[in-house]
């Protein structure tokens, strides 16, 4: 709560106005949602140790890709071969 004042001012109008404390708490609530976002923005980006588990798991030259590679190979030599342009 960065300004007491306002959140007080806004109570108060929330409660003599009728139906506006919905308004009130749907706007403290967003508010929450928007500073925990920023906050976790202000973090370190998660894309980085998550794309460095993925190559670590699957390496490039492993013998999964190597055998992958070969499978896709073979199957482009046989599309070749039987639609010739």
């Amino acid at each position: 709560m960065t300004h007491p004042v306002l959140h007080a001012l806004a109570i108060i109008a929330a409660i003599l106005i009728p139906g506006a404390e919905v308004l009130y708490f749907a706007w403290a609530i967003r508010r929450q949602r928007i500073e925990k976002q920023l906050e976790a923005a202000k973090g370190e980006d998660p894309i980085d140790e998550i794309l460095e588990a993925y190559r670590r798991k699957f390496p490039k030259d492993s013998l999964r890709a190597k055998a992958r590679r070969e499978r896709l190979a073979l199957m482009q030599r046989r599309r070749r071969r039987k639609f010739p342009k």
